[in-house]
């Protein structure tokens, strides 16, 4: 067979080569042609597949957007209606003629709803957790000493001091400013026993007055919200604590002037 077939194209005159191999290259070419088409064909379904998945992601981060910035509009709705209702709690107490030791608890009481509604009033992340807590100056050992803290607190918590020259709490208190620490670790006044929790990496203080801290420290970066929510919180809490320092003051007072009547009257 091989034989035949060089037989006969021995004998085939010169056009014949020349005709076959024209059809063979002009075969190729339709060929690369088609091929060309049909991979242009599946680049284009490919792009507009491609094209339909990023409008697809864009629309789902978009969506996505629109949802976060909704519950945020919504949290911080939530917290302006909680701040109006502790300041009507703040204004009824002050009017309220009550015994001293029922208006102590009244206000302790207060501050304590402050800084577990804070905590939630907050929250703007799912899963995010944070420590809120009211600190207060204890001039004899030079400290801040917990005076209230939000449900994450337990029992062993209730003896927490801070330096008040080696903390960033204590930083607040000193030059009265609010601090908003990112990283803690990265700060120069990082105490190994400020935070309260190990997987709190971020804090936020605010002064209170001449005689406290509110401090909130949280796992993540705190969202821009929260700083306008915790500062009114902690005004809140400032005008609490100053009422209770004044139910105290006048405790004082009037035990000291009742002393006084009893001696006089047992020396007559």
């Amino acid at each position: 067979m091989t034989e035949l077939l060089r037989v006969l194209f021995e004998h085939q005159p010169d056009w014949v080569y020349g005709v076959t191999g024209f059809l063979i290259i002009a075969g190729v070419l339709v060929l690369f042609v088609l091929i060309g088409r049909a991979a242009m064909k599946y680049t284009e379904k490919i792009d507009k597949e491609l094209g339909f998945q990023k409008i697809q992601q864009e629309l789902f981060t978009s969506k996505s957007e629109a949802s976060l910035q909704k519950d945020i509009s919504l949290q911080t709705t939530h917290a302006m209606q909680n701040a109006e209702r502790f300041l009507a709690s703040l204004s009824q107490l002050k009017e309220q003629e009550l015994p001293v030791t029922e208006r102590l608890e009244a206000y302790e009481s207060l501050m304590i709803q402050l800084v577990n509604t804070l905590s939630t009033d907050i929250k703007f992340k799912p899963g995010e957790e944070h420590y809120c807590a009211i600190w207060i100056e204890e001039e004899e050992i030079d400290r801040l000493v917990l005076f209230a803290g939000n449900t994450r607190f337990d029992e062993g918590d209730q003896n927490d001091q801070l330096p008040i020259h080696e903390t960033i709490a204590g930083r607040c208190f000193r030059k009265k400013r609010r601090e908003h620490v990112q990283n803690i670790y990265a700060d120069v006044d990082y105490y190994p026993t400020e935070m309260l929790r190990v997987d709190s990496k971020a804090l936020l203080c605010f002064p209170l007055s001449e005689w406290g801290v509110l401090t909130i420290d949280a796992q993540t970066s705190f969202q821009k919200e929260v700083i306008p929510i915790a500062a009114l919180y902690s005004r809140f809490i400032e005008l609490a604590f100053i009422e209770y320092s004044q139910t105290l003051d006048n405790q004082f007072v009037d035990q000291q002037l009742n002393e006084t009547e009893y001696d006089r009257n047992k020396g007559g």
